[in-house]
């Protein structure tokens, strides 16, 4: 995992909540296909959207180039801390969102 120079950090906190956990993510895709580096970041609930066949959304942003990173917290909290995840998502703690976050070339969007 590298860490947020440029672009879109989009902070996805609900998805998982959402039937079918479309909007944010869908947004994420849309910015991933007009070529803006775009990190998605999954937090509570939306960590399981990265388990392989929750979200056609994500996997659509993955395709589209954009790059996915889990928490860690998030993952264990839930019972998911040996879940397969898409080979694509990066779990990682906060200490890379803080990073990211602070960078003034990174905008930064939560849900």
């Amino acid at each position: 995992m590298t860490t947020v120079r440029e672009g879109f950090l989009l902070i996805e906190s609900q998805a998982a909540a959402v039937p079918g956990g479309v909007g944010f993510p869908r947004d994420a895709v849309t910015q991933a296909r007009l070529g803006h580096p775009v990190v998605l970041f999954l937090i509570q609930d939306a960590v399981a959207l990265a388990v392989p066949g929750r979200s056609p959304e994500l996997e659509a942003f993955i395709g589209a180039g954009g790059r996915v990173w889990v928490d860690d917290f998030s993952l264990a909290q839930r019972g998911l801390a040996s879940a397969g995840l898409l080979p694509a998502a990066h779990r990682t703690d906060m200490g890379a969102v803080a990073e990211a976050v602070l960078n003034p070339a990174v905008k930064v969007v939560w849900h």
